[in-house]
């Protein structure tokens, strides 16, 4: 599953990326066997850790219409 080669790509454990998503363990198990359905907020939540690379339709095929976008980069601080 696409999930699973994104965060061995990026050196992660299942751990680590339950971590990064504040989820557990099983349950980030479950959705790389497909064994669980992702909400639509942890779809989100992934497209957004993954930059677009495990997008919101890789774990929600019913979402397939969904664009996450991406905070603009925050305005340089001014002494």
């Amino acid at each position: 599953m696409m999930l699973a080669t994104w965060r061995k790509s990026k050196g992660w454990t299942q751990t680590d990326l339950a971590r990064a998503v504040r989820k557990s363990k099983p349950l980030i198990s479950g959705l790389e066997t497909g064994a669980i359905a992702a909400t639509t907020d942890l779809a989100i939540a992934i497209d957004r850790l993954s930059c677009g690379e495990v997008p919101v339709h890789a774990l929600r095929p019913d979402l397939h219409d969904v664009r996450v976008v991406r905070a603009a980069a925050a305005p340089e601080a001014r002494p």
